[in-house]
């Protein structure tokens, strides 16, 4: 009875505090894994978003260029800069944390 006692009080104590930090860290493995399928989740439903808000701004301005001349918008594009594309976009535009770049159409003619 004696060897039982000493044999089995001290395995349950270490035995117990192991399976504890094995659950603990099997709930952050899972709580990790939630948090990543969500994020990857949004980020492509970010991704598609952007590729159709992209659609419409490239329509947009190809269709601000068709009706010009080819001179006038050279003209146009020389006097802007990049500050008016900015303007002339800013009402369609949702707020981003990285910068934009001007469109390839006004760079090329600049």
């Amino acid at each position: 009875a004696g060897l039982q006692h000493a044999g089995t009080q001290p395995p349950p104590l270490g035995f117990s505090e192991a399976q504890k930090r094995i659950l603990d860290l099997e709930k952050s493995l899972q709580f990790l894994q939630q948090q990543h399928s969500e994020t990857l989740v949004k980020l492509h439903e970010e991704i598609e978003h952007l590729k159709r808000e992209n659609k419409d701004l490239h329509y947009k301005l190809i269709m601000n260029e068709k009706p010009q001349k080819k001179g006038s918008i050279s003209t146009w594009s020389l006097h802007s800069g990049k500050s008016a594309s900015n303007s002339t976009m800013s009402g369609t535009r949702t707020p981003c944390s990285f910068p934009r770049s001007p469109p390839r159409a006004l760079v090329r003619s600049a």
